[in-house]
């Protein structure tokens, strides 16, 4: 992985939401027919009668039993052949000081073939088993054969298969995939007695340190019931604050203030938590977390038990969780996500729903991609109408954080082009995710691309004051007033900027000036300042010019951070954000409203350059970009919404070497694409620089007497 890399809102109720998009979906001609609803800022939307995803709302907005506090699992190792000469655990500690007895013997096989059975282990709780071996053994998935027969009131039962993917892992060069035990998936065997594995390889010798992990999910001390901890339309939703909610002149009315047109975001899913399943945190290896990009999503099956009840979710969870990190030497649970046949949506791997968390569940794309698994076998049975339905929503929501289209054919992913949503065999010679629910992979993408709602939640906002048309906003360099200047439209086309109008604020200790967007949700558009010493500043707007309020947003946390500018909602939560450089790193601080910003983290590596542009959605897919200046030209980056920038490219056209200003501003003709507007210091005239994906066009003259400022946004 390059070392360059190291977070909506919507106007409606969280599950109504989700049955605003009406489809009629007829796969046999593919034709999805949608009539969306529409809604102002502040209102919910009616369920409609008829749902896409009706299956799945329902199901999101009943209660489940869960565990009140963590669960212990337990995991038997048991050992089938002789250690390697240096085995390969997790940090913890996993070699042993004598070499233990192997728990196996060899039966007879055809030639050429060696066969291993275990002897009969116990097994206690809603048990779980799975094999694994010596860490650096390649073994491809036809040279190995890994069966599990069971025994319950006496009677043992017919051999069934452990199934193994050499492609279902870490990447290799990865902290956790430096450790990684090869081997089976998990397979769930349930209330039995024992159990016992049969292992035939195709070669006259087995792997070294061959082992059967036999898991007992552990029993909840405590339990409740309880909906999905996590919303995924109110993460860090601000509180309300009567010390900074703002309060609006009450003269600041429809008739004069403009309100900026309701943004419009993909309906976000609901999702229980990891300590709603009862995960053990002290299993997982924090250091191992790892953030990257999200260009495409994948569909898994667990390849395990489909008659298990809804009270058993949470331990079959913890039995996963406990295979991978206990016998597989992983980090954490592999998959991003995971959904039972009920149509309940479960946190996989820790780090945060909203955030693009490496996981280990396709190899060689597991940086550029997320997965939700299927609890399941999906190769013997069909998947139910809202588990289908829960994979539409969250993969809706989840590529629309990172403005990346359900309906796309043609995405990036590490070294290969796949579509937006595929299943893991797409990705590698595996039948993942069984031919049922790959069967519903096509459903699956008509249903995301069906409920994702644009993207005008996330172009750059730039009006202020009266007009339709965006503004900037200046410092008059005579007495340090902030002034919104404000551009127009004639009928005839022409761009040329408006009667400035003043603020009546003083911004003498300002060193940075910002269009912030609708930074508080309120549907006026408002300003950020930094002054010198660090600290930064909302002026709350009424869409007239003018701004009643001020909130502190941060103390002096800024100062020391270079190329600051407000990028839009890049995270995708509904709020605008800032971005800025700090210690040689690119950061991401994602907005809260009036409340605060929350915890930054990183976007990039460090940048070369002069000044950073918020530029709203430059490029074609959804996810807000930034420009900057580098010497005397302009480089466009590449946005991935939580996953930070990705690329620089040249923005042709883009020789900047006359001017001092360079402001991105929402487009002119409010139709189109972000435009640029510049300023010759030498004159003091103003230009304008249409944008384009590909570039800027010739300069238009649109106004003079800029030198009258010294500051700008």
């Amino acid at each position: 992985m390059p070392a360059s890399k190291t977070r909506f809102v919507t106007a409606c109720q969280q599950l109504l939401a989700l049955a605003v998009v009406l489809a009629v979906l007829t796969p046999a001609a593919s034709v999805v027919t949608l009539d969306v609803v529409h809604t102002d800022p502040g209102t919910s939307a009616s369920a409609a009668p008829v749902s896409a995803l009706a299956a799945y709302t329902a199901e999101s907005a009943q209660s489940s039993l869960v565990p009140t506090g963590p669960v212990e699992a337990t995991v038997d190792e048991v050992p089938l052949t002789a250690p390697a000469t240096a085995v390969v655990g997790r940090a913890t500690g996993r070699a042993a000081t004598a070499t233990p007895t192997a728990q196996a013997r060899r039966t007879a096989a055809p030639a050429g073939k060696t066969t291993l059975v275990s002897l009969p282990q116990d097994v206690t709780g809603y048990g779980t088993v799975g094999v694994t071996w010596a860490h650096g053994t390649q073994i491809a998935e036809d040279a190995i054969t890994v069966q599990a027969r069971l025994l319950d009131d006496g009677v043992w039962s017919e051999w069934k298969p452990l199934v193994y993917h050499d492609e279902h892992a870490p990447d290799p060069d990865s902290r956790e995939g430096r450790r990684a035990r090869p081997g089976t998936d998990e397979l769930i065997v349930g209330d039995v007695d024992q159990v016992q594995v049969q292992v035939t390889s195709a070669a006259a010798t087995l792997p070294a340190d061959l082992k059967l992990a036999v898991v007992d999910p552990g029993v909840a001390t405590g339990q409740e019931r309880e909906k999905a901890a996590i919303d995924t339309g109110t993460l860090d939703e601000p509180a309300t604050d009567p010390a900074t909610d703002p309060e609006v002149d009450p003269e600041a009315g429809a008739e004069d203030g403009i309100k900026l047109q309701a943004a419009k975001y993909t309906p976000r899913p609901t999702i229980y938590s990891r300590a709603q399943w009862g995960a053990d945190e002290r299993l997982r290896d924090k250091g191992s977390l790892r953030y990257y990009e999200v260009h495409a999503g994948f569909v898994h099956h667990t390849v395990n038990a489909n008659n298990y009840t809804r009270a058993q979710v949470p331990g079959i969870l913890r039995s996963i969780y406990a295979y991978h990190t206990k016998s597989r030497g992983w980090s954490d649970v592999g998959y991003n996500y995971l959904v039972d046949r009920f149509g309940r949506i479960w946190e996989g791997r820790a780090g945060g729903v909203d955030r693009p968390v490496v996981g280990a569940h396709t190899l060689g794309y597991n940086d550029y991609s997320f997965a939700m698994s299927a609890i399941g076998n999906y190769d013997v049975t069909q998947p139910s109408s809202a588990m289908v339905q829960a994979y539409g929503a969250l993969f809706a929501w989840k590529l629309s954080l990172h403005g990346v289209s359900a309906a796309s054919t043609r995405q990036v992913v590490g070294s290969k082009t796949f579509q937006a949503i595929n299943g893991h065999r797409d990705a590698g010679s595996t039948a993942c995710p069984g031919k049922y629910l790959y069967a519903q992979i096509p459903k699956i993408r008509a249903l995301a691309a069906a409920a994702q709602q644009g993207w005008s939640g996330r172009e750059l906002e730039s009006n202020l004051a009266r007009t339709a048309q965006p503004d900037l906003v200046v410092r008059r360099a005579s007495d340090k007033q902030m002034v919104v200047w404000p551009m127009r439209l004639s009928k005839a086309g022409k761009t040329s900027m408006g009667k400035p109008i003043a603020t009546g604020i003083n911004v003498s200790r300002a060193n940075l000036l910002l269009k912030g967007g609708d930074w508080n949700r309120d549907g006026y558009g408002d300003v950020i300042m930094r002054r010198k010493n660090g600290v930064v500043v909302l002026f709350l707007g009424d869409g007239r010019g003018k701004f009643p309020k001020k909130v502190r947003l941060a103390g002096k946390a800024f100062k020391g951070v270079t190329l600051v500018t407000a990028v839009g909602d890049m995270t995708g939560d509904g709020f605008p954000d800032l971005m800025g450089q700090y210690q040689g790193k690119m950061w991401i601080w994602p907005g809260r409203g009036a409340a605060a910003l929350a915890a930054p983290y990183v976007a990039y590596k460090g940048i070369s350059a002069t000044q950073q542009v918020g530029a709203g959605r430059w490029d074609a897919d959804g996810a807000p970009d930034t420009l900057i200046r580098r010497g005397t030209k302009l480089y466009s980056m590449a946005g991935n919404g939580p996953g930070g920038l990705t690329a620089v490219r040249a923005v042709a056209g883009g020789n900047v070497r006359a001017y001092d200003w360079v402001v991105g501003i929402s487009n002119v003709t409010l139709t189109g694409h972000t435009d640029v507007v510049v300023r010759e210091p030498a004159t003091g005239r103003l230009y304008l620089l249409k944008g384009a994906t590909t570039g800027v066009a010739a300069r238009q003259l649109i106004g003079a007497g800029a030198n009258a400022y010294d500051l700008v946004g």
